[in-house]
């Protein structure tokens, strides 16, 4: 099946994280393959990296809205390296769940090309599940979905001010 995850309410990652824990609870191999995050930085990471039975991939560590002193063609030259990845993996799939996390905003923001990137993950689907998180999916990945989920914001703190909390948000 192919999982969207998507949203811009706090939970897309958590979930996907929950996902890997039942994969692997069921001694399945697990794939992940991070945008946007940098290693070792988020409480996920620290702990993911260590189980057997999960392979763990990180590239275009920055986002520009976040970061204003990365430039696009970097993060678009870094994606593009993601999208290598995940052209050497369909060639050799040994993954029971793929979970690519961020990459419906590595569309939205037209770091990735998503006629290429759903080409891919067709590939890879013929032996895996797939998870796709991040805020904005796309109405075409949307459509080949088997199962898309949408989280909402009702309320979060950051908009009263409170900074991201250890533990919480990373």
């Amino acid at each position: 099946m192919i999982l969207v995850i998507t949203g811009n309410g706090k939970g897309k990652t958590t979930s996907s994280i929950g996902q890997i824990i039942r994969a692997l609870g069921h001694n399945q191999k697990v794939c992940l393959v991070q945008l946007f995050k940098g290693e070792n930085f988020y409480g996920e990471q620290n702990i993911l990296t260590k189980l057997e039975g999960l392979d763990f991939f990180s590239f275009a560590k920055q986002h520009p809205f976040c970061f204003k002193e990365v430039s696009k063609e970097k993060v678009i030259r870094e994606c593009e390296q993601s999208l290598n990845k995940l052209q050497d993996i369909s060639q050799n799939n040994k993954y029971n769940l793929i979970v690519l996390e961020e990459f419906n905003i590595a569309i939205r923001d037209n770091f990735i090309d998503e006629t290429l990137f759903i080409d891919i993950i067709k590939k890879l689907n013929k032996k895996s599940n797939i998870v796709i998180t991040g805020r904005g999916a796309s109405q075409k990945l949307i459509n080949i979905a088997d199962l898309v989920s949408e989280i909402k914001e009702v309320k979060h703190p950051y908009n009263e001010g409170v900074p991201a909390q250890e533990g919480i948000e990373y």
